[in-house]
């Protein structure tokens, strides 16, 4: 019997497999999404700062209907839900992409990929122009190693 293609491509087990010249092609995406979340993550700083020198204001007190900066704290709380909602819909789409977000502070991806027959990460790092790296599952970062120069053609 024969899928239709929709079902067979809805059924994909596992992670998608990049080859180096795929990872390669997302590097723009990875940097926006990057950029999204910096500026998502600035945002939340603003607010929790906010929401923090208010609280060591008035303590417990912040809370009363009675306080003069009860609505501007409740404002701040409910900008916070919302960049919290927006944080996570921007590192969703990560996923969504079939990449690892490894480390948001020093923008560290990897792409699961194949060098000499073993499913390694092909690894990047913000501000790297392609992906030259690579390390195998359990190594980490600590354990990249260049990508051989037969597999960064494919």
């Amino acid at each position: 019997m024969r899928w239709p293609g929709s079902f067979y491509l809805s059924c994909r087990m596992g992670p998608k497999i990049f080859s180096v010249r795929e990872a390669n092609s997302q590097i723009p995406r990875l940097e926006e999404l990057l950029y999204d979340l910096d500026r998502v993550r600035d945002r939340l700083r603003y607010l929790k700062g906010k929401l923090d020198v208010l609280e060591m204001l008035w303590g417990e007190e912040i809370q009363s209907e009675s306080n003069p900066d009860r609505n501007e704290f409740l404002h701040y709380t409910e900008e916070l839900e919302k960049a919290k909602g927006e944080y996570e819909q921007c590192a969703r789409r990560f996923t969504d992409l079939d990449v690892v977000l490894k480390s948001v502070d020093t923008g560290l991806v990897d792409f699961y990929g194949v060098i000499e027959g073993r499913l390694v990460f092909l690894c990047w790092k913000r501000g790297e122009k392609t992906v030259e790296y690579y390390h195998h599952m359990e190594d980490g970062f600590a354990g990249r190693q260049p990508i051989p120069s037969g597999e960064m053609a494919r």
